[in-house]
């Protein structure tokens, strides 16, 4: 039976090289020894301090809870953050915007956290991760490969699903009077997670990608 009211979207990434960046970030997510670490950034952009003029009515049997539509604004932060893709945890840090500088700061948090042995960074395309400043961090990390992703494809990114779960457990059921509340509620948000993570089962094998021998960060097989 058709529905026409209805409807689903995608968004095809036009990337010339987008087999050889696809197939570059899965050879890191099956294929990276386990001595060498996995670290997915991203910056999570426009989260808004809302708070509600009228406190939730609680759910009760049979009748979900119920939100005030209006509501204040407080202003907004950017997380910058990261995601061990072997240990399933978050981390990183707000900022009132994001750029070139604070990314920079995220690749030195990840450095410190991470002070022995070799790694991978996963990221997108975005400009703030190819500024002269962050090619001079890289040039002078050798110890740490840098991956992007194709464009358009940032959902091979697995920091978008945690993300995801930020958006869902956090921000889309908060009410903060502040941007510091809203700091503070996402910091729990990573403490707790953190305490309970689990690595996410990622099983997305196409058919066309190339399988090639494991090969440790100085591209070596």
């Amino acid at each position: 039976m058709l529905q026409p009211h209805k409807q689903k979207m995608w968004l095809t990434s036009h990337d010339e090289e987008f087999r050889e960046k696809r197939d570059d970030v899965l050879r890191v997510y099956y294929e990276t020894p386990p001595n060498e670490h996995i670290i997915c950034l991203d910056e999570k952009t426009g989260m808004q301090a809302l708070e509600r003029l009228n406190p939730d009515i609680p759910m009760e049997p049979g009748q979900p809870i119920r939100r005030e539509f209006e509501y204040i604004r407080h202003g907004t932060l950017c997380l910058m953050g990261a995601y061990d893709v072997r240990e399933g945890k978050m981390f990183g840090f707000t900022a009132d915007k994001r750029g070139g500088d604070a990314f920079v700061d995220l690749l030195d948090v990840v450095d410190t956290c991470y002070p022995d042995g070799s790694g991978h960074i996963v990221m997108d395309n975005l400009s703030d991760h190819d500024t002269d400043e962050v090619n001079d961090w890289f040039e002078d990390h050798p110890r740490w490969t840098r991956h992007f992703t194709p464009k358009h494809a940032s959902w091979l990114n697995q920091i978008e699903l945690a993300f995801g779960q930020l958006q869902r457990h956090v921000l889309a059921r908060g009410s903060w009077d502040s941007v510091e509340a809203l700091q503070d509620g996402i910091y729990a948000y990573l403490i707790w997670r953190n305490q309970h993570s689990r690595p996410f089962h990622w099983s997305y094998r196409p058919k066309s990608w190339s399988h090639k021998p494991a090969r440790s960060s100085d591209g070596r097989n």
